[in-house]
């Protein structure tokens, strides 16, 4: 059942607002059973002023049967993510075992410095990884996908990202399910797309 599958989305203060909420209810539409978890007691606020109540302490769910890690950017927060030692040793026991592990906009970054993209594919919020580096491959792709390390651009690549994952943990089948009542534009039914392709027409 779908309702088994676990995503914990751990959250503090200077998260992403777009990628923490887009993120969370994507999956919860899909049928995910998603966890967001404070660092701290007490709600968290954005990095555009969005306050939220987390469902639990990380501490008190990190021993969970947790399917996918979902680590969410904003400066802010990934900093104080990246200083919180039981967060870092449950992604390291995580990437030695295979697990699940997806970041987006800053966070790869934060799991760069703990050498826990060495040897793959990656993707971050521009200027984040290094383009050159030799220990990982960076991409400018809107997802990357490398086995079980799921990595993405930004804000406006969160929708992407949250569906490529339904699609990896539940099918495309249950990806189709869950975008088509959003009505997504694509860049070629965009309306603005269009209006520039027929500016001539409206000048």
């Amino acid at each position: 059942m779908t309702s088994a599958i676990q995503v914990l989305i751990p959250v503090a203060d200077g998260f992403e607002d777009m990628e923490v909420v887009i993120s969370c209810d994507i999956l919860r539409r899909a049928g995910l059973q998603v966890v967001l978890a404070g660092l701290d007691n007490g709600l968290v606020t954005g990095g555009r002023g969005l306050r939220l109540q987390p469902d639990a302490l990380l501490a008190d769910v990190a021993d969970a049967d947790i399917d996918v890690i979902l680590l969410p950017g904003g400066i802010g927060g990934v900093e104080r993510m990246a200083k919180h030692q039981p967060l870092i040793g449950l992604l390291q026991e995580r990437t030695r075992q295979g697990q699940i592990i997806a970041a987006i906009c800053a966070a790869p970054g934060m799991l760069a410095a703990h050498h826990l993209l060495d040897g793959r594919q990656v993707t971050a919020y521009p200027g984040t990884l290094d383009p050159q580096s030799r220990d990982y491959t960076y991409q400018e792709n809107a997802v990357v996908v490398d086995g079980p390390l799921i990595t993405s651009r930004g804000p406006g690549t969160a929708m992407d990202f949250a569906l490529t994952l339904v699609e990896l943990l539940l099918g495309p089948e249950k990806r189709q399910e869950t975008e088509a009542p959003l009505h997504r534009s694509t860049p070629e039914t965009s309306p603005l797309s269009a209006t520039m392709d027929n500016r001539a027409s409206i000048t």
